[in-house]
């Protein structure tokens, strides 16, 4: 949170330990300095004052330190949003290229109104041709901003490609897998039909060995009785043959008597 009671003499003690460092005493860096305390606006119009006080802006290699500063802080911030937006690159291209597109619009803009306004202000006073280096400054800034955004947007569109074509060799894998699966289950279906089959085939044998082997029994029993009745034939023939043998030994003995 903000604190209360901030006055000039706060602004102007972190804009000289700021200058001392051979960084840009900018509104944000003095509110740093501060501890992330007071107002922008105020520490601005503080500024303001300071500079007209001491009739201009910091030194130029100050100037040129705090370019440094700012451009080696932006890189860093800009690494690590870039390592932590990878992981949902694709589902945030969209709207990640749509605020870049948006920063890069509001940066020309930014850029254009500056140049205008130096434009505007080339015929001023000595004292405009400070703020015109300042403003000068400012637009650099903002083109390397633009610049910097333009590599970030590029960077994350071949994120997105590598992204894009693993994702179709994932398909492709995909794709794979389930045509071997679909012919795993087609084997699996003619195995079962074959066995199917199988099983019909042998439940089939069955049956015929079982009618075989009634006919076998049946067979059995008709020679069982067909032997029985040869036997019965004969022993008939038997009996037949020792009437014919009786009838044969009685006649002559007939004969005797008459005689």
């Amino acid at each position: 949170m903000a604190r209360t009671g901030l006055d000039k003499a706060d602004v102007q003690r972190a804009r000289d330990s700021l200058v001392a460092q051979s960084l840009y005493p900018s509104v944000d860096a003095v509110r740093i300095a501060l501890g992330n305390t007071g107002s922008k606006s105020t520490i601005h119009k503080y500024l303001k004052e300071l500079e007209q006080e001491q009739g201009g802006a910091p030194r130029q290699n100050s100037v040129s330190g705090a370019l440094q500063d700012l451009v080696a802080r932006l890189a860093a911030r800009l690494h690590e949003e870039a390592d932590g937006r990878i992981a949902a690159l694709a589902q945030e291209h969209e709207e990640e290229r749509a605020r870049l597109d948006n920063g890069l619009v509001q940066a020309r803009a930014e850029a254009a109104d500056l140049h205008a306004r130096l434009n505007a202000e080339i015929a001023g006073h000595a004292q405009a041709r400070a703020q015109l280096q300042t403003e000068t400054l400012a637009r650099h800034k903002a083109e390397q901003q633009v610049e910097h955004l333009t590599e970030r947007r590029e960077h994350v569109q071949a994120e997105l490609r590598k992204a894009q074509q693993a994702l179709v060799l994932k398909q492709e894998e995909l794709a794979r897998a389930n045509q071997e699966a679909a012919k795993a289950a087609t084997e699996l279906a003619h195995a079962r039909v074959a066995a199917y089959d199988a099983q019909r085939l042998a439940r089939e044998q069955e049956a015929r060995l079982g009618q075989m082997r009634e006919m076998e029994l049946e067979l059995a029993r008709s020679r069982a009785a067909a032997d029985g009745q040869a036997g019965l034939v004969a022993e008939l023939r038997g009996m037949l043959q020792g009437q014919r043998d009786g009838r044969k030994d009685a006649a002559p003995k007939a004969g005797r008597k008459r005689g």
